[in-house]
């Protein structure tokens, strides 16, 4: 299988501050993320019906995940970033966890009040995603050591 992977590691750097992902490090890379972001605009500005175009945005946004993913994956960090990085993941995780529990019993009391039941799927699936990535993690570095 032949994977087109257009960005490179050098033109990007790890995100510090303002959320995750990478920041520009380069002209390359904000000529590459402008060129992403036009192709993207120029899709949309096709004639095509809307159906075609939904698929063709879709496929679009699929390699770009995929391009930037190996990105991310590949930008080079030292010992001390790795560790400032896992610490700053953490205390986003710490952060996150308790609003999401918060707004899954707020819309779970509030549409229970309305005599329909409902919760965002999402949001349970990413509440169980967290549970499940830290217990996979915990197993397996008790068993490394």
């Amino acid at each position: 299988m032949i994977v087109l992977i257009i960005a490179r590691p050098q033109w990007f750097g790890r995100r510090k501050y303002g959320g995750w992902g990478v920041s520009i490090k380069t002209w390359q890379g904000a000529v590459y993320l402008a060129c992403v972001f036009l192709l993207l605009v120029g899709i949309q500005l096709l004639p095509l019906n809307t159906t075609t175009r939904m698929y063709v945005t879709g496929a679009w946004l699929a390699f770009m995940f995929l391009d930037m993913f190996d990105v991310m994956w590949k930008v080079k960090r030292d010992e001390r970033e790795y560790l400032h990085e896992a610490i700053a993941e953490r205390n986003a995780a710490w952060a996150m966890m308790p609003v999401l529990v918060i707004g899954v019993f707020i819309e779970l009391i509030s549409s229970s009040l309305q005599g329909k039941p409902h919760v965002d799927p999402f949001i349970l699936l990413a509440l169980l995603a967290g549970v499940l990535a830290k217990s996979v993690t915990n197993y397996r570095l008790e068993r490394e050591n």
